[in-house]
Formats: C-alpha cells, sequence, structure tokens
C-alpha cells in the first residue's frame, strides 16, 4: 500500500514547486527573462521528479511530464523543449536505464502533444487554461505510452491497467491543481491591472488622467525637448447650460475621441481637467507644430458642424503651445506656458491656436 503513497507524495513536491515558481515570476521576471527563465525552472522540476523513482508497478507513468505539459500549454513548443534540455542531460549523466527511450517518452512527446493546446494568451495571462486542456493532454500522453508498451509487451494484465488507471488519475488531478493555480495567480494580476487601469485613467473620456500624464511627460523631458499642447473646448459652458450635463458630457467624449484619433502615434493625450485636455509632443519644430494644431482646430471644427447648427456660439477648441529650450526643461513651466498660450488664443477669439513664444516677442516690443 505504501507504494501508492509515492506519487502523491511526488504530486504534492510538484504543486509546491509551481507555487514557488509563480512567485518567482511575479516578482523577478520581465519579458526578456522569461524566455530563460521558465524553461530553467521548468527543467530543474522534471529533475526533482526524476529523483523520487515511482514503484516499478506504477512506472508507466512517470510525473516528471507535468512540468513540460504546463510549459508546453502556456508558451508553446519553443520553450517547451527548451525546458527538455536539462532533464534530458541529467537522464544522460546519470546512466538511467532505456535513457533515450524515457527521453523521448516523458519529455519530447510531452512538450509536442501539449504544444498542440497553446495559446498566446495563456502566456501572458488575458486568458485562463481551460481545465478541459489538462485532461485531453493527460489522455493523450496516457494512451500514447500504453499503446507503446502495448507494442513492447505482448500482453497487458488487469492489474497493470489498474495501476496504471490509478497514475493516470494523479497525474490528471496534479495537472488541473497546478493549471487552477496558475488561473488564480492571473486573476489576481488582471484585477491588479484593471485597479492600476482605473487608477491613471479618466473615467469619462477614457483617456490617461493627469496622474499618469505627470510622470510619463517628466520621463520624456529628462530625455530630449518636448512640446506641451493645452486645448480647451470653447463654448462648452453654454453647451452644457442649453443641452444639460449629459449631452455635455457626451461632447467631452466626442472631442477626446476627435482628438485621439488625429495626433501623432507617437504622441500622448491626456485629460487635463474639465473641458480641458494636454498633449505632449516629440515635435519641436515651430512650423510643424503650428500646421500640427491647425489641423486639429481644423478636425475639430468639421466634426461638429452638425451640433454648430443649433447652437449661436460654435463648438471648436482653442489651443496654447510651449516648446522646451533644452532637455531637462520643468514640465510645470511648460505648462504654465501652454495654458497662457491657451488663454491668449481665447482671448483672439478662439478657434485658433497660438505659441508661446510669440507672447514673449509681443512682450518685448511692449516693453520697448
Amino acid at each position: 500500500m505504501n507504494e501508492y503513497l509515492v506519487p502523491l507524495t511526488s504530486a504534492c513536491t510538484l504543486v509546491t514547486l509551481n507555487y514557488v515558481a509563480m512567485k518567482v515570476r511575479s516578482k523577478m521576471l520581465t519579458d526578456s527573462f522569461e524566455q530563460l527563465l521558465a524553461p530553467l525552472l521548468t527543467g530543474l522540476a522534471c529533475i526533482i521528479m526524476m529523483l523520487e523513482p515511482l514503484p516499478e508497478p506504477l512506472g508507466l507513468i512517470d510525473l516528471r511530464s507535468l512540468p513540460i505539459f504546463m510549459a508546453g500549454l502556456r508558451y508553446g513548443m519553443p520553450i517547451a523543449l527548451l525546458s527538455t534540455v536539462l532533464p534530458t542531460g541529467f537522464s544522460l549523466i546519470s546512466h538511467e536505464n532505456h535513457a533515450w527511450f524515457n527521453i523521448a517518452q516523458d519529455l519530447l512527446a510531452p512538450a509536442l502533444i501539449s504544444s498542440l493546446f497553446h495559446n498566446k494568451e495563456y502566456r501572458n495571462g488575458f486568458l485562463d487554461i481551460p481545465i478541459r486542456h489538462g485532461l485531453q493532454i493527460c489522455t493523450y500522453v496516457f494512451l500514447l505510452r500504453l499503446l507503446i508498451h502495448g507494442l513492447l509487451i505482448s500482453r497487458l494484465s488487469w492489474p497493470y491497467v489498474g495501476d496504471q488507471l490509478f497514475m493516470l488519475a494523479i497525474m490528471s488531478a496534479t495537472f488541473i491543481t497546478l493549471i487552477i493555480m496558475v488561473n488564480d495567480e492571473n486573476k489576481s494580476w488582471r484585477l491588479q491591472r484593471q485597479m492600476e487601469l482605473q487608477a491613471n485613467q479618466d473615467s469619462l473620456t477614457k483617456l490617461p488622467n493627469l496622474r499618469s500624464f505627470m510622470p510619463i511627460a517628466n520621463n520624456a523631458l529628462h530625455r530630449r525637448q518636448m512640446s506641451i499642447m493645452m486645448i480647451d473646448l470653447d463654448n462648452f459652458k453654454q453647451y452644457n447650460d442649453l443641452f444639460g450635463h449629459l449631452e455635455g458630457d457626451q461632447l467631452l467624449r466626442e472631442i477626446s475621441h476627435v482628438l485621439r484619433h488625429h495626433i501623432r502615434e507617437e504622441d500622448y493625450l491626456a485629460r487635463y481637467g474639465g473641458e480641458e485636455f494636454i498633449l505632449l509632443s516629440s515635435e519641436t519644430d515651430p512650423i510643424k507644430l503650428s500646421l500640427y494644431a491647425q489641423r486639429l482646430c481644423f478636425m475639430a471644427a468639421q466634426s461638429f458642424l452638425h451640433k454648430n447648427q443649433n447652437v449661436a456660439t460654435p463648438i471648436t477648441i482653442s489651443i496654447g503651445i510651449s516648446t522646451a529650450k533644452s532637455p531637462q526643461a520643468e514640465l510645470t513651466q511648460l505648462i504654465y506656458e501652454a495654458d497662457q498660450a491657451l488663454y491668449e488664443s481665447k482671448r483672439q477669439g478662439k478657434n485658433r491656436f497660438t505659441h508661446y513664444k510669440e507672447l514673449q516677442v509681443l512682450d518685448q516690443k511692449m516693453n520697448a
């Protein structure tokens, strides 16, 4: 009876190793290291299973395959095959009986079979691994081994088949436990990511909020010169008073959609607050910035032509632009300058843009 406790002990060991591996992955791994660390941890888990040999009657199904199952299912064939390198070397060095046969049966075949069920979404954690995939992989590998063993041994006894069915149940239950652990870890990661996204996203427009904008803009300014555009929705208060807050909220969603689809791909747009938006742009050439701002003003005005037919004051945008004079510029100073330029655009009649440099030139002329 004690011989049946050995695979149970191995299964508990494997579950513990899987828990440790998940914690290592969550705290230490980045995508660049995962290509190396995943097959390394998988290979070490296989070796530990090989150090706990099963009794002879139960030896057809070896739990060393289970880490390979998970590698193939979660990461795909390249990682699964790479995960077989360490246990293959260990099997040859330790002079295991029928080493090449065991390598093909217990390592390579599971790597290939489990890889057939791989989905790239399993790797990044956005999709849970179905339990049925675990049951299918275990069943296919079991039938393959039973077929191979039946060809080598002319007669299979019922007690022998019963022992292998017991091992199939242990292997399936353990693999399902591993899948459930991985899925739970992924759910926790997705929940944390969703909470972080909500904290950094404006709930109305779905744009980044000022909280997420500031560190990104600061980091960009430390590396190179950048420009800031302050964008304000003209006549929003009148529209809000005339049509109500629900229509006003819808207008903010629409203008955010227009801006998001007409800014340059490398630029970063966020909601600054109220009806005001802020744009971080890598463009610093004054002429190109003027064409950029002019195009945004034009597209906003065109997008709201149907609404402007029903209001006395048209829905347009005004823009204030400020460009860093050098890298390491202060972000708060840039925002202040862009805000001053925006105020000048409003004062000049709205639906236009103003460079802060133009204000400086005007001040110098007045002071002269």
